[in-house]
């Protein structure tokens, strides 16, 4: 086992062989410095000069590879040697500062600033060996949650996710929550994953007729078989155009109630919405009607998006709206209800919205 050494012990020692041969010398100092390593990586310090020692001599995959280790990174590995690069490359780690803390697992995060600007934050974490390993992460990562059919396993980026990602096993599917009864609603289990530079890619393990569509109001990924079926994108297209129409008094709560499931928060939002705002007008037209990104979580349910454009005038004001909905239904006896709906108008593509 090797001695413990520090630092100046071993400056001493390097200087103490000079009077040997020079191959004698090399293998010395070679020697001193792997113990060096050693003993240095039992501290949270050892493994951030390690961190920087690796990045100055292009070691990326070293870093990668502890990335991994530490914290299961789930980056693509040429994604986020890319921002690695782009970040600490030319960086001096002797001049940067840090923000410290203790998170409640016993790990480490030390926020890094260069010239006072935050660039990134190292978490750190004692493996079994006693040595501590390093990951980074960057201004902009985004944390996700992943919803998915109880008994499936599933891929982010190309790993599977264990069960240490698992937050919450065999739930009502988030976008159902809203509804009152809730015994035929489809049970996840949702998964968070942490620190990611884009959204997620998300696969089933073996099957490849599952997808995601990502919730409109947050990082939720929804995961469900895709379906091209051209008849439920009909069926949401033509409830869609009914809800937009009742705000504009072209259509009755009562048409709004036939189509939604009413014991449910999406039947108390709209019910209660006012629309004697809007200004009586002779013409409108709905135009470029699309249903896009349709999921199915069982059977029974499907998730998607729904676009359009809504022309009204009086003859002397005119205007168009660009809609988009994220429209959610539960089928009762061959007949299919909203069960909630999250309004985005951000999907049309007329906005060029992110999600459009």
């Amino acid at each position: 086992m090797a001695r413990k050494i520090n630092t100046l012990t071993a400056v001493l020692i390097v200087a103490a062989v000079a009077g040997c041969t020079a191959a004698e010398s090399a293998a010395v100092v070679e020697e001193v410095k792997e113990e060096v390593r050693m003993i240095d990586t039992t501290l949270p310090e050892g493994a951030i000069e390690e961190f920087f020692t690796n990045i100055a001599e292009g070691d990326f995959e070293a870093v990668y590879e502890e990335a991994v280790a530490t914290n299961g990174q789930l980056n693509p590995k040429d994604a986020y040697v890319k921002k690695l690069e782009e970040v600490f490359t030319g960086i001096d780690p002797t001049k940067v500062q840090y923000a410290t803390w203790e998170n409640a697992d016993g790990s480490f995060s030390y926020k890094v600033y260069n010239d006072g600007e935050s660039i990134g934050t190292l978490f750190l974490r004692k493996n079994e060996d006693g040595n501590w390993t390093v990951s980074a992460s960057f201004e902009g990562d985004e944390n996700y949650k992943i919803e998915v059919p109880v008994g499936l396993k599933v891929l982010v980026n190309g790993m599977e996710l264990s069960r240490d990602y698992l937050y919450q096993e065999d739930i009502v599917a988030t976008n159902f929550s809203g509804m009152n009864d809730q015994s035929e609603a489809p049970h996840v289990n949702q998964y968070i994953v942490e620190n990611l530079m884009a959204e997620p890619v998300v696969t089933v393990k073996g099957d490849s007729s599952y997808t995601t569509l990502k919730n409109v109001l947050n990082n939720t990924l929804y995961v469900g078989k895709k379906t091209n079926d051209s008849a439920l994108a009909e069926t949401m297209i033509n409830d869609a155009m009914i809800c937009a129409k009742w705000p504009a008094q072209e259509a009755s709560l009562s048409q709004v109630a036939a189509i939604s499931v009413t014991d449910s928060d999406w039947y108390k939002r709209v019910s209660g919405v006012q629309n004697q705002w809007f200004t009586a007008h002779g013409v409108s037209k709905f135009s470029n009607q699309t249903a896009s990104n349709i999921i199915m979580q069982s059977e029974d349910t499907m998730v998607g998006y729904v676009t359009f454009d809504y022309y009204a005038t009086n003859g002397d004001v005119e205007r168009t709206w660009h809609g988009g909905y994220q429209m959610t239904f539960m089928n009762f006896g061959g007949v299919w209800k909203i069960a909630g709906m999250a309004v985005c108008n951000e999907l049309n593509p007329a906005l060029k919205g992110r999600f459009g």
